[in-house]
């Protein structure tokens, strides 16, 4: 029991981990997300707090956001093995029951005739309505907007706590810093090849010849911050 609870803590720290990487390289490939979000939070929260559990229903965005990095960036790009219980056919072929399945999450979560054209990158607005609310999610995904903590019967048990992780994460982040790519010293921004880091699964989250190091400033905002 002690074990199973060691292996859970420690698969939920190194996976939100994981994720934060992969959303500190989303702020910089994508600096039009940041600005959103971020003019959420000064509409909601302003900058005399921060930001608490509290302001969930009003950052639908920064929600949104949580749901588009677990879509476009899965911890797991292929889930757990799944066994038929009994014989299927796909796309014409012939699954017999018994047959040992790999989900490939990676895909699921990018196919274009689910989430369109521009499946590949990074946009939190995919999950909200015309009104900015949350919108329903693609079937079969449980309402999360991806299936990368499972789908069927079984989901992972750790979803509601990861949500959240992400979201108060991402939520004081914004709040307290602005992310941006540095300038070279003929002042344009340093070249940030996106498909450069690649994921390595839970243990390294992304690896490149480039480092965060060499292309992030991170920026403290200096109005009414309280800490």
């Amino acid at each position: 029991m002690c074990h199973s609870i060691l292996l859970h803590s420690v698969g939920g720290a190194e996976s939100t981990s994981s994720m934060m990487a992969w959303w500190t390289l989303a702020m910089l490939a994508y600096p039009e997300t940041q600005a959103h979000a971020q003019a959420e939070l000064d509409a909601v929260v302003g900058r005399a707090r921060l930001p608490t559990f509290a302001d969930y229903p009003l950052l639908p965005y920064t929600r949104a956001m949580v749901k588009e990095l677990l879509r476009w960036k899965p911890p797991a790009p292929l889930a757990a093995p799944h066994r038929l219980t009994e014989d299927d056919w796909y796309e014409g072929m012939f699954i017999p029951k018994g047959t040992i399945c790999i989900p490939n999450v990676w895909y699921m979560n990018r196919d274009p005739e689910i989430y369109g054209e521009n499946a590949a990158h990074f946009d939190p607005a995919r999950h909200l309505d015309a009104s900015g609310d949350i919108a329903p999610g693609p079937s079969d995904t449980k309402e999360e907007g991806h299936v990368s903590y499972g789908f069927g019967r079984r989901q992972c048990p750790g979803r509601y706590i990861a949500n959240n992780s992400l979201f108060i994460n991402i939520a004081i982040m914004l709040w307290a810093t602005r992310i941006e790519r540095k300038k070279n010293a003929s002042g344009r921004l340093v070249p940030l090849d996106v498909d450069g880091f690649v994921d390595h699964g839970l243990v390294v989250s992304a690896g490149s010849s480039h480092s965060f190091e060499t292309m992030l400033t991170c920026l403290v905002l200096q109005s009414s911050c309280p800490i």
